[in-house]
C-alpha cells in the first residue's frame, strides 16, 4: 500500500477509506477458528424467517447486521472449502495440509515448544479419520447454513461424496492398523524355533534328573 502507485485506496474519501479498513479488518478477523462458532451462530439466528406465505420462498432479510455477518461467513468458507473442492483436488490439498502440520509438529517438539496440534503426528496421524472430524465439527452446518442463504449445489455435491470418501478410508485405514498392531503382537508372543528346541532341551534334561 505504500509503494508508489500500488495503494488500490488512494481515490477514496477520508470515510470510504475507513469502511473499506474496518470490513477487511473483520473479515481477515472472522477467519480465527477460535469464533467460527460464533459468527455461524449469529447467522443463522440473522437468517431465521416466517414460514412459506402462498408456497413462495420467504426473503431473507438484508439488514446492515447481516451484510456484514454474510461477509464473515463468505471469507470463512472461503478459507476452509478444501472438502467442497473435486475429489482430486480435495485428496492433493488434504495431503499438503496434512504435511505441512506434521513438519510444523517435528519442529515444535524439536524445540521443547508446546505442540498446537498433537493429532497431527506424521507417525500415528490417521489423515482420513482426521478429515472426518475436521468436516463434521466444521464444515457441515456451516457449508448447510451457506447453502440456505445462496445456493451452492455443486459444492454441496462435493462435500458429500468427500465427507463419504474420508469415512470409507478412515476404516480402511484402521483395519490396517488393526491388522498390523495384531501381527506384531501375534510375532512378539509365538516363541521362535531357537526357543522352541531350548525348551524341549530343558524339559527333556529335567526327566532325566533322577528322584
Amino acid at each position: 500500500m505504500t509503494t508508489p502507485g500500488c495503494n488500490i485506496l488512494k481515490g477514496l474519501s477520508p470515510d470510504d477509506y475507513r469502511t473499506v479498513r474496518q470490513s477487511t479488518v473483520d473479515m481477515v478477523l472472522a477467519t480465527d477458528m477460535t469464533k467460527h462458532f460464533e459468527c455461524l451462530k449469529k447467522f443463522e439466528n440473522l437468517m431465521k424467517v416466517s414460514p412459506l406465505v402462498d408456497g413462495e420462498q420467504p426473503q431473507i432479510p438484508v439488514t446492515t447486521e447481516m451484510k456484514i455477518a454474510a461477509k464473515r461467513i463468505l471469507i470463512k468458507t472461503a478459507d476452509i472449502a478444501n472438502p467442497c473442492r473435486p475429489q482430486k483436488l480435495c485428496e492433493e490439498w488434504t495431503r499438503r495440509i496434512a504435511e505441512e502440520y506434521f513438519i510444523q509438529t517435528e519442529e515444535e517438539k524439536k524445540r521443547g515448544l508446546p505442540v498446537n496440534l498433537p493429532v497431527f503426528d506424521r507417525t500415528t496421524c490417521n489423515i482420513p479419520k482426521s478429515q472426518v472430524q475436521f468436516i463434521e465439527y466444521f464444515i457441515l452446518d456451516l457449508f448447510a447454513a451457506w447453502d440456505m442463504f445462496t445456493e451452492i449445489r455443486e459444492p454441496m455435491e462435493h462435500l458429500q461424496a468427500n465427507y463419504q470418501l474420508w469415512k470409507d478410508r478412515a476404516v480402511l485405514e484402521e483395519e490396517r492398523r488393526s491388522t498390523i498392531l495384531n501381527h506384531h503382537s501375534s510375532s512378539v508372543c509365538r516363541p521362535s524355533p531357537d526357543d522352541s528346541a531350548r525348551g524341549s532341551s530343558s524339559t527333556a534334561s529335567l526327566d532325566e534328573v533322577p528322584s
